[in-house]
């Protein structure tokens, strides 16, 4: 299940960029085109791929802030308590003779 589930998350990953990436590709496109007024659908095109690169960015930072929280709240910790306890005097090789 572990292969199919990194699979699935590499397609996935795929897919979001080439939204992203054909989201933006047509909206520089079409950004000077003939508008024909109300209803035009070069218009509601561009403004439902707008809509989706800014969901997509909000989602892709708000993805990178919880990972550098996780980072901060579980790494950061983990690797001080390490090095703390890695420097005793038996590690030292210190003698505590009288």
């Amino acid at each position: 299940m572990k292969k199919h589930s990194g699979l699935i998350a590499v397609l996935m990953t795929i897919l979001l960029c080439i939204s992203m990436l054909g989201s933006v590709l047509i909206i520089a496109d079409h950004t000077h085109h003939d508008c024909t007024g109300e209803g035009c659908a070069v218009c509601t095109v561009l403004e439902q791929c707008d809509a989706r690169v800014r969901a997509l960015g909000t989602a892709v930072s708000a993805v990178l802030m919880l990972l550098c929280t996780a980072f901060a709240a579980i790494l950061l910790p983990v690797s001080a308590v390490r090095t703390i306890s890695s420097h005793t005097p038996i590690t030292l090789k210190v003698k505590l003779l009288d």
